[in-house]
């Protein structure tokens, strides 16, 4: 009995990350990771990878690995991509990818709307052998393996001013522990909301608010909110708050015009910050060629 509450214990704490949830601190400078409708937003190919460590210090913690790649086509209204993640929490871990296609059409007032789908693969892996207990138990020796398709949609409008976008990273939800089946379920998926400004406050000085909204009918809602200083066209300072209970710093630097590093540090308000180091996360992304007509081309 003491073993079976232990496992529902587990349960209950990994299934809460069984799905493709990344949460990225970092969502406005890689719009595309969260809303394949950005794809070819850049006008060149852009790169992108980032490392995400939360809760420094504690046993286990959540960890994400996440590479990005998109780039329009010789026809500009045409813009493919694709991306590769990894999490890992406890004893669970989730790998996957999806390649996209974004149609983009051109607006009379130089803004662009692009309407994208996607589709990849994940898979999931819980390690039941590595939970450590008194009394050998069957229930732990054992590696569970199961996977979904991923099948997703991404709108997006944007100028060198603003973006906007909405996307349903998948329709499918994953029962990962009770039935191991896929099933189309409006209340269990995620839908992602996003806006941001670029406001020119001098030839020196940008200010760049904006905002996350996950939208989860079963799981939590929550909203991120955030803005940006942008000095001397190079140095980025902001700030976050996201309504789960976190205040993120960010600070990144354009170290040429195509390549550019973020670092932020999230740190909760909840009891756990008590037991960790707060959540880091780096990432480098790398623009080819200098086509793109924006002021601020590494932001928008």
């Amino acid at each position: 009995m003491k073993h079976l509450i232990i496992a529902l214990m587990l349960l209950i704490t990994i299934s809460s990350y069984g799905q493709r949830e990344i949460v990225m601190s970092q969502y406005m400078y890689n719009r595309y990771s969260i809303n394949p409708g950005f794809g070819g937003s850049h006008d060149v190919m852009s790169i992108f990878g980032s490392y995400r460590k939360q809760w420094m210090g504690f046993e286990g913690a959540p960890t994400t690995a996440l590479f990005t790649v998109n780039t329009p086509l010789k026809n500009e209204k045409v813009a493919l991509g694709a991306q590769i993640f990894n999490e890992s929490y406890a004893i669970a871990a989730n790998t996957g990818f999806n390649f996209s296609y974004t149609y983009r059409l051109p607006l009379n007032n130089g803004s662009k709307i692009g309407l994208a789908v996607s589709a990849g693969y994940v898979n999931y892996k819980t390690n039941w052998n590595d939970v450590d207990i008194v009394e050998q138990d069957d229930l732990f020796a054992m590696t569970e393996n199961s996977g979904s398709p991923i099948f997703g949609f991404g709108a997006a409008m944007y100028n060198s001013n603003y973006f906007l976008g909405l996307s349903i990273p998948t329709f499918l939800y994953h029962d990962r522990y009770i039935t191991g089946e896929n099933s189309v379920d409006f209340n269990k998926i995620d839908y992602l909301l996003t806006a941001g400004y670029l406001y020119e406050i001098s030839d020196n000085i940008s200010l760049q608010p904006s905002a996350l909204l996950r939208v989860n009918m079963d799981d939590e809602t929550f909203v991120d909110v955030s803005a940006t200083a942008i000095l001397l066209k190079s140095l980025m300072i902001g700030a976050s708050y996201r309504t789960v209970g976190d205040i993120v710093g960010m600070l990144g630097y354009q170290i040429t015009p195509q390549l550019r590093f973020t670092y932020s540090l999230d740190y909760s308000m909840e009891k756990i910050a008590s037991y960790n180091n707060g959540t880091h996360e780096v990432s480098l992304q790398f623009d080819f060629g200098y086509k793109i007509h924006s002021p601020n081309p590494k932001f928008f």
